[in-house]
């Protein structure tokens, strides 16, 4: 069984979830893929402008500024919705607190960010120069913002809420980031790529702040972030277990090999990851789905969950990441077209990363379960086996090997976390292999009935 962590203070009136998985689940799914897609569209628009030089400017601009994010945000996100879920905080609440702890967790990380780019500045950050890094590091309270915000409408189930706000930094980095790069080169696509983040973090903000004076926003409990700290300072290395995914890998191959060689890797990264982003909105939902189920079974935050939800999530995580991993090939073999001709070898690439990345896509499903019964502590356990051991293995094989040895270590690394959070989630007698693994002729025929509503649509459009 794992290991539950008691969630401290007042339950407010929990609930059991009032809206269909499939629902929240395909409208989060919409969230990402939006995201997605302009990330991946700016990506294209600055390869074309820049080159892969550009490419891996704009790639490591991301990274920089999405790690301070994680590290900085301490676990506020998985708590804001686990809590906020279980009606544990009520949102207004968990608004005024993590705008409070945006605030401060963003200056000191853009401290701590631009110390980290003062060592690094004649090595892995050696293509950058100090008004990019101010801009990037001044973004990060509004990113917090962005990252942390949207988990409150996740939590009440409020998805096409959460959808709207999960694309806005994106979008707006779209359309900033190529019309600067066009007026200032690298140093404007940079600049372009912090502003767009800053207006993403300010729309998310005004939502939050008239939300807040909603009646809805008042139910529940009123608690200070710090209360939220306990359960979030655990379940910040399920966040960091998605630093796997934001590419330490990138910063040590540029140190090496050159912006250039960074650019093509990150592409074909970006392309892969396609495959656990379409798994990810199962994670997204099954979290405080579970939270919510859990306060409404036992108001002592001690849950005996039924796990036929939770292992359909899983079982749905094997097909879609087993069909994507298909979808993504012929991307990875026009890369070139697309991109540019320096982008030869994404589809090398892209097929060692590939079994890693779907495999990937389940596992994170499965953390997202455990983290949304409560067990914090096993999400903990994840993070602290994979990310260091992944670290170092980076490390040791960039130097020699380039972006084939980070490719084949990212691989490894990537089943060696999904074997583990297997392992955690499978270890509850409540789940086995053949109910969470094993498509069943109901998820079939969900799929099936899926695709008639789908063309059914197109055709009366």
């Amino acid at each position: 069984m794992p290991t539950l962590d008691r969630a401290e203070g007042q339950v407010g009136p929990p609930t059991q979830p009032g809206r269909e998985f499939g629902s929240g689940a395909f409208l989060a799914s919409l969230a990402l893929a939006g995201s997605f897609a302009a990330l991946g569209l700016n990506s294209i628009a600055i390869s074309r402008i820049e080159g892969a030089n550009g490419a891996g400017l704009i790639a490591l601009s991301t990274q920089f500024v999405f790690i301070t994010t994680f590290v900085a945000g301490g676990g506020l996100r998985t708590s804001v919705t686990y809590r906020v879920g279980a009606h544990l905080w009520s949102p207004r609440s968990a608004i005024r607190g993590a705008l409070v702890a945006v605030l401060c967790l963003g200056a000191v990380g853009a401290v701590l960010g631009l110390g980290t780019y003062a060592l690094l500045h004649d090595s892995a950050m050696k293509d950058f120069n100090l008004v990019m890094a101010v801009s990037l590091m001044g973004a990060l309270p509004f990113a917090l913002a962005w990252w942390i915000l949207p988990a409150i409408p996740l939590a009440r189930e409020r998805y096409e809420t959460y959808a709207l706000l999960t694309v806005a930094g994106p979008v707006c980095v779209l359309l900033i980031c190529p019309a600067l790069a066009l007026i200032g080169g690298e140093t404007g696509a940079v600049i372009g790529f912090g502003i767009g983040w800053v207006l993403g973090g300010i729309i998310v903000t005004a939502w939050a702040l008239i939300h807040a004076r909603t009646p809805d926003a008042r139910v529940g409990p009123e608690h200070s972030v710090r209360e939220a700290g306990g359960f979030g300072a655990r379940a910040w290395v399920n966040d960091l277990f998605q630093l796997i995914n934001v590419r330490p890998d990138l910063f040590i191959l540029t140190a090496y090999y050159g912006i250039s060689d960074t650019g093509v890797y990150a592409v074909t990264v970006s392309i892969t990851s396609l495959v656990w982003i379409v798994s990810q909105p199962l994670a997204s939902v099954v979290l405080p789905r579970n939270a919510m189920v859990a306060a409404s079974a036992d108001p002592g935050m001690t849950p005996v969950i039924p796990p036929p939800e939770q292992g359909t999530a899983v079982r749905h995580a094997v097909v879609i990441s087993a069909v994507a991993s298909l979808a993504v090939i012929p991307i990875l073999a026009i890369a070139p077209v697309v991109w540019g001709p320096d982008f030869h070898r994404t589809l090398v690439l892209g097929l060692i990363l590939l079994p890693g990345v779907a495999l990937l896509g389940v596992g994170r499903v499965m953390v997202a379960a455990f983290t949304g019964e409560g067990a914090a502590t096993d999400a903990l356990l994840v993070g602290l086996v994979s990310f260091p051991l992944t670290f170092i293995a980076f490390l040791i094989v960039i130097p020699d090997h380039g972006s084939t040895g980070a490719a084949v270590v990212s691989c490894l690394s990537y089943i060696a976390a999904s074997a583990l959070a297997a392992y955690l989630f499978l270890r509850n007698p409540r789940h086995s292999v053949r109910t969470s693994l094993v498509p069943t002729a109901d998820d079939l025929r969900d799929y099936a009935r899926l695709a008639r509503r789908g063309l059914s649509l197109i055709g009366r459009a």
